[in-house]
């Protein structure tokens, strides 16, 4: 997920400056999938620089939380994370900067995919591994991508939407930035879907460019002006309270059961959206893995620093790694959370 503003921006760097997590580094042989392949020698010891694209949701500033916790458990000297603020040129130059203070590994959220190209190939001219975590790059050697399947989760998002709603009505797709891999996946997921599986509901898509405001907007003009059966979050943690404030003033904001009721379906997993499913003022969310993003990011550049390579096929870890563009991206699995499941304690969102 990728938004681009700072309505939350000092307590998030607050929380980074907790954050400051270095351990001795030592290495580990396990490899990271059942696909991935020992090559070289080496420690696999040193700093590894972390460039994190902005930290204005909760979903980022929880990832640069567990980032460092699992850097700390792992035994990885991780760099405190510096904050791209959503501005591609400064992540490019923040990661130039890391490769200058002689980092042996980078684990980089992209703000722009083919922004940090150069940057990356750069780190590739000098041998740096680079792990980059929810989105990949157009290009550059990426020594693995983590992330889900975000196609994958678009359409889960229109499978449970499109049963609830029996097959017609009208539903608000609320898109990322359609400049991003994700934004495009999950829209891409969620029509597709929809167009071919349940041709009875009409979809009006709405970019919401990952920005609180924008969600509400844009639910503020078509709930208005139409009547909407269900609303699509591209991202929960972005548009949950912003849309559900828009839903409360028009008076369209009933609980699941009730008469009225606007099927609400997101993706992301966090605390508040947990709650909103037990409040019953959300459905359904697909969980995107932050606590898998975190665990198999770090272990992806450690494995990488001490020369291990990587290939495709199925992992000891429940997901698939496929190719992506020159480099490998390592599908995590993304669960649908209802409120059959949402106590269960192996969601991130109920450990945060």
């Amino acid at each position: 997920m990728n938004t681009k503003r700072a309505a939350r921006g000092v307590v998030a760097l607050a929380a980074v400056g907790c954050l400051t997590l270095t351990a001795c580094g030592s290495t580990r042989d396990q490899a990271a999938g059942s696909g991935s392949g020992a090559s070289s020698g080496g420690s696999g010891g040193g700093q590894v620089g972390y460039s994190e694209s902005f930290l204005t949701d909760p979903f980022q500033v929880q990832l640069v939380k567990q980032l460092g916790s699992q850097a700390k458990a792992q035994s990885v000297d991780l760099l405190p994370a510096v904050n791209a603020d959503a501005d591609a040129a400064k992540q490019s130059t923040d990661v130039q900067t890391l490769i200058g203070r002689g980092v042996k590994g980078l684990i980089v959220v992209p703000v722009d995919s083919k922004a940090i190209v150069p940057a990356i190939k750069q780190a590739n001219a000098k041998n740096i591994p680079v792990v980059t975590v929810d989105l990949g790059a157009d290009s550059g050697k990426i020594a693995m991508i983590v992330r889900a399947d975000n196609v994958y989760m678009g359409t889960a998002g229109c499978e449970y939407m499109g049963k609830q709603l029996a097959g017609k009505g009208t539903v608000l797709n609320l898109q990322g930035d359609l400049a991003t891999q994700n934004g495009q996946d999950r829209s891409k997921g969620f029509t597709e879907c929809m167009s071919s599986k349940f041709p009875g509901i009409t979809v009006v898509s709405k970019p919401m460019k990952w920005a609180p405001e924008e969600c509400a907007t844009q639910a503020q003009t078509v709930l208005s002006t139409q009547k909407i059966d269900g609303i699509f979050e591209g991202s929960e943690s972005v548009c949950l309270a912003s849309v559900q404030k828009v839903l409360t003033t028009q008076k369209k904001d009933a609980k699941v059961g009730e008469s009225g009721h606007i099927t609400v379906v997101g993706i992301d997993g966090s605390p508040a959206g947990l709650d909103a499913i037990r409040a019953g003022q959300m459905d359904a969310i697909i969980s995107q893995p932050l606590d898998l993003y975190a665990k198999y990011g770090i272990q992806y550049v450690k494995d990488a620093m001490a020369g291990k390579t990587f290939t495709a096929g199925k992992t000891d870890h429940d997901s698939t790694i496929v190719q992506n563009g020159e480099s490998l991206e390592d599908q995590l699995p993304s669960p649908t959370i209802t409120k059959e499941n949402v106590d269960d304690d192996a969601l991130w969102g109920n450990g945060s």
